[in-house]
């Protein structure tokens, strides 16, 4: 643990005003309308700040608005201390799974695993759904397949009029969601070493799919890699629609033993740094032994947002967390628990 959080993990109330730092750092304001004319009230029983929006009590004819710094986030309906949360988003950013995460901090499993969920999803609706997000220069596009069924969820097993997956040697080749082994596209920007001033960081977008086919993979590509990019690939058919889009598309042949080249320009084609970032989701995807379909995709996004800030130092990476957490609506997360009382909290960004 860095030593700069030390004392606002042992007070509610010093680690309530941290977040708030994280989150409004040029002063308070109301979540709701944005508005600047606050007014301070007491503090909650679990340290959180209090305040009343004046616009928002005269809009609504109250006397009172109040809101704290976990309204209209993540955390409003959480039940955790904010000191609690302080050391989940600590041990979540060094990629533990809930269980670790439980013993670490001294919560049952299903809060851990809620609060993972809650983080994924932000991260996932504030860094991996970011539309102005975009790879340029060299990108290197690839799939995998991860293995990933319907863990824990019998009746959708039953369903499907199957028996069960029985643990046995992982097949090669394609295959699709429906088959067990959904795949994962991977874009990943190559870094431009002769900036010395630039991070050499890798930056990547990683997409769950139900299938790898043109039609599939082709509005990914088109919306994320601008079209004066070029395109490196293998010869798959897939990204044949490249050549007529505007990339500069180069491939490499692996049937004929050729994994890299040098073209007569100075381009060095090759798929290696997309492949070492297979490596590493795979590393991280073990942790979990085993991962549902249902949340494959917050947990390839969570490897996605620890990857592309892996330049930051432990502290930096921590603060990025916790702002991205309170940019993400949560929206989609209330509807659902108002619809369903008891769904799992992992449904919010599917």
């Amino acid at each position: 643990m860095f030593p700069q959080l030390l004392p606002y993990l042992a007070d509610n109330e010093k680690a309530s005003d941290y977040f708030e730092i994280q989150r409004w750092p040029n002063g308070v304001v109301c979540p709701y309308c944005q508005g600047q004319e606050i007014e301070q009230r007491e503090r909650s029983e679990n340290g959180l700040q209090r305040y009343s929006c004046r616009l928002c009590a005269k809009a609504k004819g109250q006397q009172y608005r109040m809101f704290t710094v976990w309204s209209e986030s993540i955390y409003e309906k959480s039940k955790l201390s904010p000191t609690l949360w302080l050391w989940v988003i600590a041990c979540w950013q060094i990629k533990l799974n809930s269980s670790e995460i439980a013993l670490a901090v001294g919560i049952n499993e299903q809060s851990a695993a809620r609060c993972v969920n809650l983080l994924d999803g932000s991260v996932y609706e504030s860094h991996h759904l970011d539309p102005e997000r975009q790879l340029s220069g060299q990108v290197e596009a690839d799939e995998c397949y991860q293995t990933a069924g319907h863990k824990g969820q019998p009746r959708r097993v039953a369903d499907e009029e199957r028996p069960g997956r029985r643990r046995v040697l992982k097949r090669r080749g394609r295959a699709t969601a429906q088959q067990g082994r959904p795949p994962i596209l991977g874009l990943v920007q190559r870094p431009d070493r002769t900036d010395k001033e630039e991070q050499a960081v890798a930056e990547i977008y990683l997409e769950v799919l139900p299938n790898v086919q043109t039609e599939t993979i082709k509005p990914i590509i088109l919306a994320k890699v601008q079209t004066d990019s070029q395109l490196l690939t293998d010869e798959y058919a897939i990204y044949n629609f490249t050549d007529q889009a505007g990339y500069d598309h180069r491939t490499v042949n692996h049937g004929q033993g050729e994994y890299a080249r040098l073209d007569p320009d100075g381009t060095v084609v090759h798929c290696n740094t997309i492949e070492g970032v297979w490596t590493g989701l795979r590393t991280f995807l073990r942790r979990f032994a085993g991962v549902s379909q249902k949340f494959l995709h917050l947990r390839v996004a969570r490897y996605e947002f620890l990857h592309n800030h892996r330049h930051l130092d432990l502290l930096q990476l921590f603060q990025s967390a916790l702002q991205h957490s309170f940019r993400a609506t949560a929206g989609y997360w209330r509807q659902m628990v108002k619809k369903h009382r008891r769904i799992p909290l992992t449904l919010c960004y599917r």
